[in-house]
């Protein structure tokens, strides 16, 4: 009887013993889920909400497989936004944060993390905080959002890509401007109509290229009006292929909302319009920037009075003020010369120093 009593207990222990072991094994599952920070499946993502501290938020949407925006106004870099579902996909846990270091780790995240919503056919699906990067510069202090609570998890990771050395921060940033499109022109070259070009700090050297049909084009000169002669096709359709994709480098920020609009106000170097078949107008003003540093002289020893390498735009909508480079842009910028045959060309850059902005 004793005995019996005996394995009553052990059966009644080990049961117990059991049932503990997979509640706790259910409870460990749940926590697992709070490791995983990628998703797989990028091409369902169709919206990214980013979201910082001081009120700052971007939300990207998926328009088509080529075309992202940016809340809503904008259309997105795409290279901006294959790199962020790119991080999404392949982001992977680096190694836990030791216990010491946790409470410091979430008191970070709570003052600078970015928090950053994942939605799959729109449907949230993934949410994560993303922090700083570690000391040595090759993770990032990341913690995890359960969707059902929608409160955080009890513990943050460090997170990395395989492969890659460096931090992610910068791949979640919330700056509306740094992921907007940077495209200027963007012409398939048989829809364009008209290519007028006013040198204002040289007037004589302006002109307008039509185009009259297949292989017939025009260029009058807008001084006086007279057309040249001998002009090349050849030359005038590898320049109209030119516009076929050109980006600014970025927006101007050097310089105050003030400056900038002393800037406007002031005598553009040229202003270049495309005319497309459509009658649409694409107006941008070019304007000459100031030296790097005071006191720089060229290979003639003459002083440099302008950039030698960037101009400022004023682009087509009036509003958007960016800075480009002359590598990209003066091939847009030849003299009328250039069209003629056996003519290599020049191309127009500015002879007069940028006007001082006013303070």
């Amino acid at each position: 009887m004793k005995k019996n009593r005996i394995a009553i207990v052990l059966v009644v222990l080990l049961g117990s013993l059991s049932f503990w072991f997979i509640i706790n094994n259910k409870k460990g599952t749940i926590k697992e889920t709070l490791r995983d920070f990628a998703v797989e499946d990028t091409a369902s993502i169709n919206k990214i909400f980013l979201a910082d501290k001081n009120g700052h938020t971007i939300t990207l949407e998926r328009k088509s497989p080529g075309l992202w925006t940016v809340n809503g106004k904008y259309n997105a870099r795409m290279d901006a936004v294959q790199t962020l579902l790119y991080t999404i996909k392949k982001i992977d846990i680096k190694e836990p944060i030791g216990k010491k270091a946790v409470d410091n780790v979430i008191k970070r995240l709570a003052a600078k993390a970015i928090k950053c919503e994942i939605y799959q056919n729109d449907k949230l699906t993934k949410a994560y905080y993303v922090g700083t990067e570690t000391q040595d510069q090759t993770g990032t202090f990341m913690i995890l959002i359960d969707l059902e609570t929608m409160q955080n998890s009890e513990k943050p990771f460090i997170t990395y890509i395989p492969g890659f050395e460096g931090y992610l921060t910068t791949r979640y940033f919330t700056d509306e401007r740094g992921w907007r499109d940077r495209t200027v022109y963007h012409y398939v070259p048989s829809d364009i109509k008209s290519v007028k070009l006013e040198a204002l700090s040289k007037p004589e050297l302006g002109y307008e290229l039509t185009v009259k049909g297949n292989n017939d084009y025009e260029i009058k000169m807008l001084a006086n009006g007279q057309a040249i002669n001998d002009v090349d096709p050849l030359s005038v359709k590898q320049y109209l292929s030119y516009f076929q994709q050109i980006n600014f480098e970025s927006f101007e920020v050097n310089i105050n909302e003030t400056q900038i609009d002393s800037v406007k106000k002031s005598e553009p170097i040229n202003i270049l319009t495309i005319t497309d078949n459509s009658g649409k107008v694409n107006k941008v003003k070019f304007y000459a920037r100031k030296p790097k540093r005071e006191g720089l002289l060229d290979e003639k020893g003459k002083v440099i009075m302008f950039d030698q390498e960037r101009m400022d735009a004023l682009l087509g909508n009036g509003t958007d003020f960016v800075m480009v480079q002359y590598y990209i842009f003066g091939k847009l910028m030849p003299q009328a010369d250039y069209f003629k045959k056996n003519s290599a060309g020049a191309i127009l850059k500015p002879e007069k120093p940028l006007n001082k902005p006013k303070a």
